[in-house]
């Protein structure tokens, strides 16, 4: 149980080691990840000493206990401006990135205090919510058979469960659309500045930006051959003039429509337009990015809030389904296993050879070096929990540079799901084929645009991938009804997305600093005990 508590001490040595110990107390309380509460101590206590050489014997503000049911931290210090991160620009951009998934703390000035602010997560139990995703299928499974014999309840049933499943549908479509064009946005701002990080930040986004559309466009090459592509002729047409077409209304014509109506290419346009131009004017418009932030953390607030229900809704989802038509559905379920659980390891395999034959290391002496992490993203279906890890194994064991790695990891986790983009395509085919939707080359052209920009719009929040899903298939026609089971197979198959995800990204990463000489070779040779 958090503790609501507020005290006051005087700047010095010996205070930063008693609010260090608040944070942590703190942060246990609230069940956040181990790692994650010493790295922020860490964050913490260099910030403050940071303060400590220009504002010793100032008044500090600790904050701290429970808001709604959201934990909370908060550190004030009286006196001028004095930005941490000001001198330290890869470690802005690595607290800006990390911040939008609660894993460090947000900077500001406020009433001549300057602010640090943390709104720890609880540690995420994937297997909890598989658990309960399990148990909703299941419970529906039941109650649906059960149902079905009585014909006589099945309309009193459908009655009650389909307004309700209706209700939550719309409350997941009002703050899908916001949701990706802000997490556009705040991903562009959040860099700061291209040319802080130089060289390599450029050749680095180059390298995530052009690997998710080339994995986009050989899911598609992959998706022709596995499903059965409809001529040109059929509801959605095939040549080139359609094609055309769509790429010409991914420009919106108001800036209200594409919220209304889900379009998720125009959310991204939207939302690349946006955080491009605030990125450019920068510090002019730094209020604005202030408020979009803001914004930011509020609709993932309430997209958080939605996504503790999702079992409700897979339940209400799926038992409409067995009541209506039971076999439409489930159909592609097993396929969806079959193409993406392989296809991630075969993904995850190809990027570990390329880079070995790429750098001249045994792709055996890679693998075992990669494994700590790969093992713990796939246990645990999250980049965050090894996030530690995989720092530390990209800069003691591949030779990254400290300074890359810093940057270059939580800006990756944030842009870069190559095992995300293998899931969500299939997930995409399979549902269409389910539904009766033509695969088209119009439609195989959409998902690339589509699934590629979605995959660096997708909030690291709980139910973030309901979000994705909700508005990819309003874009590509699929029915709302296949949202349940997308969100179920997703809950399973999230953790072999993650752990492919976390291996590209270090090969990336490794790359990127080979391309600019910056790796050190004799460090990524070295073998390992």
């Amino acid at each position: 149980m958090i503790s609501n508590r507020s005290e006051k001490f005087i700047l010095s040595a010996n205070t930063i080691d008693v609010v260090s110990a608040i944070c942590v107390q703190t942060l246990s309380e609230a069940e956040a990840d181990r790692k994650d509460i010493i790295r922020l101590r860490l964050s913490l206590e260099e910030i403050l000493g940071v303060w400590l050489e220009s504002l010793a014997g100032a008044l500090v503000y600790v904050d701290c206990g429970k808001r709604f049911g959201r934990a909370f931290l908060k550190i004030s210090v009286d006196g001028p401006v004095m930005d941490a991160w000001e001198d330290n620009e890869a470690l802005l951009l690595s607290s800006r990135m990390l911040s939008q998934a609660g894993l460090s703390f947000t900077y500001a000035y406020k009433n001549g205090k300057n602010c640090l602010v943390c709104n720890p997560r609880k540690q995420k139990s994937s297997m909890g919510q598989v658990a309960l995703l399990l148990a909703a299928v299941f419970l529906a499974a039941f109650l649906g058979a059960a149902a079905r014999r009585f014909p006589a309840t099945q309309t009193g049933a459908l009655a009650v469960t389909q307004p309700l499943f209706n209700m939550i549908l719309g409350a997941l479509r009002a703050v899908s659309s916001p949701l990706v064009f802000l997490a556009i946005c705040c991903s562009i701002v959040s860099i700061g500045d291209l040319t802080m990080v130089g060289k390599i930040g450029r050749k680095l986004i180059l390298r995530m930006i052009t690997g998710v559309f080339a994995l986009a466009v050989i899911m598609a090459l992959a998706g022709s051959l596995l499903f059965p592509v409809a001529a040109a002729g059929n509801k959605i047409s095939g040549n080139f003039s359609d094609i055309y077409q769509m790429v010409l209304e991914i420009v919106p014509s108001d800036i209200v429509s594409p919220f209304l109506n889900g379009n998720a290419l125009q959310l991204v346009f939207l939302g690349i337009c946006v955080g491009a131009a605030l990125l450019i004017l920068g510090e002019r418009v730094s209020a604005a990015q202030a408020t979009l932030m803001q914004m930011y953390e509020a609709v993932q607030f309430l997209m958080s809030v939605l996504g503790k229900i999702i079992p409700l809704f897979v339940f209400l989802s799926l038992f409409n389904l067995i009541l209506s038509d039971f076999d439409s559905g489930f159909s592609s379920v097993f396929k969806v296993f079959a193409i993406v659980v392989p296809g991630c390891f075969l993904l995850t395999l190809f990027y570990v050879f390329a880079a070995a034959v790429r750098l001249k290391v045994s792709p055996v002496l890679l693998i075992k070096k990669m494994l700590p992490t790969y093992l713990i993203a796939l246990t645990t279906a999250s980049s965050a929990a090894a996030l530690a890890t995989n720092l530390e194994t990209c800069v003691k064991k591949l030779g990254i540079p400290k300074k890359i790695a810093d940057f270059a990891i939580p800006l990756g986790q944030v842009l870069y799901k190559p095992g995300f983009v293998v899931g969500l395509f299939t997930l995409g085919l399979c549902m269409a084929e389910s539904y009766g939707i033509p695969i088209t080359p119009l439609f195989l052209f959409m998902s690339v645009l589509t699934v590629g920009l979605l995959s660096m719009a997708l909030p690291p929040i709980p139910g973030g991938a309901l979000s994705v899903f909700t508005v990819m298939f309003a874009q590509l026609g699929i029915p709302g009804e296949a949202l349940a089971l997308a969100v179920a197979v997703n809950a399973i198959l999230d953790f072999f997305m993650t752990a492919a995800g976390v291996a590209c990204l270090q090969v990336q990463v490794a790359l990127a600093a080979e391309g600019v000489g910056m790796l050190d070779k004799k460090k990524l040779k070295r073998s390992v005990s």
